[in-house]
């Protein structure tokens, strides 16, 4: 690469900012170093850094001490500017301070983080360094011949005081990716200003409380030792309060430099109170009280997570920091957007500080799931209604190239264009004679999640997050999108100019080349054939292209098993892991539909018996094998009473099942989430579940067909479930029927499967009455005996 002269600008970074020289402090001055870097001991990582970027920058290595005719560069210390400690005491502690002074430069914050966070201004301003990606190939250095630095005073601080990603807070799993978040100003775990993760375990850990105060636990049972979810402490008992007290100063006794507690929920719910609303925020409120008597200013951060993301309808403690969380994805559609922000304004009505959770997921979606300018709108009125603090769990699918590093550029400086920093992230990838092409092939899943997502059946407006481990935002794909993205990434391929380019390109075009066999072997839902000539069309098609999807489905595990050794690449919420995402390339609809039809037009043979057993191959025999298929479901039209069906042990609420005396019904009633359930044994390979419902007038729920999955002892697979989609249930008081087409693996995390649970979880906010009737689950092995 021909190495350029580069000259930092004092204002906003322009997009190639080394094209516009402006003479200044020297630091690079013909090939020799005219700048000395001088740490604080507590400075020296970020001295460090700088000093490692511009030597890979110019060639030049800077010194560490000071020397006559070098610019003196001040890392982490005050130097002889008298208006830095002013200055200092204004900022954010992630903020920073660059300043020229009588022939010096200082590079200072009011952290260690502040002056990272200067430090990596520097060397984005002035010598054009970009962390685009994590690991070496991810670094975009600019050569250069010299380096010099404006007069500047420049002072920054975030528009959010606290901006995270999970998991990349931590360092142990992702050490790359969590360097290149904190070099793209996020925070880590140890430098996160607020705690609010589920906590309220840690307060009452059943080996203090459990013989004590078993009423400290709903129903005055306390959970199994070690189990840390799913239950809730009773807010309702006042012991409660004063153990709540004592384990928070007993923590802030070993950790006096803590500056927050969290009050965060158990995960799971769990909860002794049916509507927990008040009873928890008031609980919050006394139990803060007590604790700020002796140790004033602590902050405590809490989740207001799905039952709590309603306010109290009184204020809450100025130091108290709810997360309301939300997939802010949904706010595309505007009427969940307009809702969204009543919510927000209600909230803000009743606390001082508002922390906003996110799900911003890549992994483990199976298209670049791109909405940056969402985000960017999200981020904007996130600012301008004086939310305090960002959370969200990315969990990044690098494939999603611009994704991860616009959505940090937007939790610093939430009046970032995302459109010009995705036209940046482009060309610093792969050059800019490939930056057009990129760019375009991510507009591609922008416009597909902004415009055919929402309003689908897969897209559920009023969920805390959307369902990523179900995948039928696959069925919304169009031939089109894939030609145009493979199109795309080989320009870029072929456009990209160095080493660097070229290996960034390679990373984006394996990450598609997982997302089109995800699309392309999808058992995608099928319209059942209703004439002969659609049937028979529909069994050509399954047995020609059969071959084809089963080696697009084993290709697409091989990349998951292929990412998990790559640091950039792993998929850090494994698809594999998912049963939804899991699938051999049979299509189960298809499949199933085609049995249907046989069985109700030609139970004595016709047209398209005759072709499925003309036809070579393992498809069309395992659809004449499936035809006479037994419901395998014990008691399916409820005629000798409810048994075997019970209720769905981890059911909550009111919510019940019965069979009434009048009628051979499942009838569910309540309150809650879960539902009736039956265990039955069956054979890996491909399962239909069918039945129909009944909600009258003015029902308001919604249900989800289920088979949890067993071992062959009747042991349950943990996360392992097999679901449809969340169905709204419609109120007619007409039978509607319910469908759910899925292949039940070999092995679920590792453990061979042998029976299933089917289950019925309805979940409603009110008291309502839903019957179900004609239930049947019919099920086959993939290879006909």
């Amino acid at each position: 690469m021909r190495r350029r002269q580069l000259f930092g600008l004092a204002g906003a970074v322009a997009l190639t900012p080394w094209l516009r020289p402006k003479a200044g402090l020297p630091i690079v001055r013909d090939g020799r170093a005219a700048a000395a870097v001088l740490a604080a001991p507590d400075s020296e990582e970020a001295a460090a850094e700088l000093v490692a970027y511009v030597e890979r920058a110019t060639g030049v290595r800077l010194p560490r001490t000071a020397g006559p005719g070098l610019t003196p560069v001040h890392v982490g210390v005050h130097g002889p500017d008298p208006a830095v400690p002013g200055l200092l005491a204004k900022l954010d502690k992630d903020g920073f301070l660059i300043r020229s002074y009588q022939g010096s430069l200082t590079v200072v914050g009011p952290s260690v983080g502040g002056t990272a966070n200067g430090v990596r201004e520097f060397l984005e301003r002035y010598a054009g360094v970009r962390w685009l990606m994590p690991g070496p190939d991810g670094d975009d250095v600019p050569a250069l011949t010299g380096l010099e630095v404006p007069a500047v005073a420049l002072c920054q601080k975030p528009s959010f005081g606290m901006r995270s990603f999970s998991p990349l807070r931590d360092a142990a799993r992702y050490p790359l990716q969590h360097l290149w978040a904190r070099r793209n100003r996020m925070q880590t775990t140890a430098t996160e200003p607020i705690a609010f993760h589920h906590n309220l375990h840690t307060l009452f850990p059943v080996e203090r409380y459990g013989q004590t105060h078993p009423e400290y636990y709903p129903g005055g049972k306390p959970p199994p030792p070690g189990k840390l979810t799913g239950w809730q402490p009773a807010f309702s008992v006042p012991g409660t309060i004063d153990a709540a007290v004592t384990g928070i100063l007993e923590y802030f006794a070993a950790n006096p430099g803590a500056a927050s507690f969290s009050l965060g929920v158990n995960d799971g719910e769990g909860f002794a109170e049916i509507d927990p609303v008040p009873a928890y925020y008031a609980w919050v409120n006394e139990v803060v009280r007590r604790v700020l008597v002796t140790h004033p200013g602590k902050r405590f951060g809490l989740l207001a997570y799905r039952k709590l993301e309603t306010p109290p309808g009184f204020a809450l403690h100025k130091q108290v920091v709810p997360f309301l969380t939300q997939d802010r994805y949904a706010w595309t559609d505007p009427a969940v957007e307009s809702s969204a922000h009543a919510l927000v304004d209600r909230w803000l009505a009743v606390c001082s500080q508002l922390g906003f959770y996110d799900y911003l997921y890549g992994a483990p979606y199976l298209l670049p799931r791109m909405f940056t300018r969402r985000y960017a709108r999200t981020m904007q009125y996130a600012k301008q209604r004086g939310i305090v603090a960002h959370y969200a769990e990315l969990y990044p699918n690098w494939g999603e190239g611009p994704k991860p590093w616009v959505f940090a550029r937007l939790q610093w400086d939430a009046g970032a264009d995302p459109v010009a920093l995705q036209q940046e992230w482009c060309e610093r990838a792969v050059g800019p004679a490939a930056a057009g092409d990129l760019s375009a092939y991510f507009d591609v899943w922008e416009r597909f999640w902004a415009e055919r997502v929402p309003g689908s059946p897969w897209f559920l407006p009023n969920a805390t997050y959307q369902t990523f481990n179900l995948p039928q935002y696959l069925d919304l794909v169009e031939e089109s999108d894939l030609t145009r993205s493979r199109t795309l990434l080989d320009s870029v391929a072929a456009r990209a100019v160095t080493a660097p380019q070229k290996a960034r390109a390679t990373v984006l075009r394996r990450a598609y080349d997982f997302y089109e066999a995800s699309a392309l072997s999808y058992p995608r839902t099928v319209v059942p054939p209703a004439t002969q000539e659609a049937a028979l069309a529909m069994l050509r098609a399954g047995v020609d292209n059969h071959q084809r999807r089963l080696d697009l489905a084993a290709r697409r595990l091989a990349l998951i098993k292929e990412f998990a050794a790559d640091p950039v690449l792993v998929l850090q919420m494994n698809p594999a892991s998912f049963p939804n995402l899991t699938w051999t390339g049979w299509n189960p609809g298809e499949y199933w539909s085609l049995v249907a039809y046989i069985r109700a037009n030609e139970p004595a043979g016709g047209p398209v018996t005759d072709l499925a057993r003309s036809l070579p191959g393992p498809y069309a025999e395992l659809i004449l094998h499936g035809v006479p298929a037994p419901n395998l479901v014990v008691n399916p039209a409820l005629d000798t009473g409810l048994a075997p069906w019970t209720l769905l042990p981890r059911s909550n609420g009111t919510r019940a099942v019965s069979r009434p005396a009048d009628e051979a019904v499942l009838r569910v009633t309540g309150r809650g989430w879960g539902g009736p359930c039956q265990k039955i044994a069956v054979t890996p390979g491909l399962a239909r579940f069918t039945a129909k419902y009944r909600a009258p007038a003015g029902t308001s729920a919604s249900v989800q067909l289920a088979l949890d999955l067993f071992d062959p002892a009747g042991v349950p697979i943990p996360s392992s479930s097999v679901r449809s989609p969340v169905i709204s249930l419609r109120p007619t008081g007409a039978w509607t029927p319910l469908l759910l087409d899925a292949e039940i693996p070999d092995k679920a995390r590792n453990t061979p499967v042998g029976m299933v649970e089917l289950i019925f979880l309805v979940d409603s906010a009110a008291d309502i009455t839903v019957d179900f009737d004609d239930i049947g689950l019919a099920n086959v092995p993939k290879e006909a005996p």
